[in-house]
């Protein structure tokens, strides 16, 4: 198994990040990869041979919540192949990502999960925040996560995110992800 970053990974690989994304999100109907290119940082992608097995997207935005502007970065598509699971794959691409982030310096790593989900990202350092909804989608057409039964994974990275730690707590987090988006 190899682990690469994508891009770069030949020309072919969105392709492969797309058929995999399918396993998991058929309604999607073979969407083109990456999904609203403007918010796409870049993707860890476990690979077996030329199919790849286990996927993580890292994407940002700028956040403006309570007269504060934060960088936030969060996961996205995080999913392994069916017949691959619970073998510590998709551990591998998220812990890579979540490395990733926090290079990049963030002011705060946000994302949506299943709840059951959550205490498998709390390993990595994120936290459950009950009682915050994220908000994607558009100003039209939002995309609310209390109104889809997931759990907010939260991560204050930067001192400034950190001294207003109280914002954060049973908000409303509106990103602009572009219609039908949701980390």
């Amino acid at each position: 198994m190899e682990l690469i970053q994508y891009p770069p990974g030949g020309a072919d690989m969105a392709a492969r990040i797309a058929e995999l994304e399918n396993t998991a999100w058929p309604a999607d109907g073979g969407a083109a990869f990456p999904t609203e290119p403007d918010t796409y940082v870049t993707s860890f992608v476990l690979m077996d041979g030329g199919v790849a097995v286990s996927h993580a997207a890292v994407r940002k935005t700028l956040l403006r919540h309570r007269g504060e502007r934060y960088a936030a970065y969060g996961l996205s598509e995080v999913v392994t192949r069916p017949g691959c699971r619970g073998k510590g794959y998709a551990g591998r691409v998220v812990r890579e990502a979540a490395r990733f982030i926090l290079s990049c310096r963030p002011d705060i790593s946000v994302f949506t999960c299943a709840e059951d989900k959550a205490a498998f990202y709390a390993r990595f350092g994120w936290k459950a925040a009950p009682g915050v909804c994220l908000t994607g989608g558009t100003p039209e057409k939002p995309l609310r996560s209390a109104g889809l039964g997931l759990v907010t994974m939260l991560m204050l990275v930067s001192p400034k995110s950190q001294a207003h730690s109280g914002d954060f707590k049973n908000a409303e987090l509106v990103l602009p992800l572009g219609e039908g988006q949701l980390w």
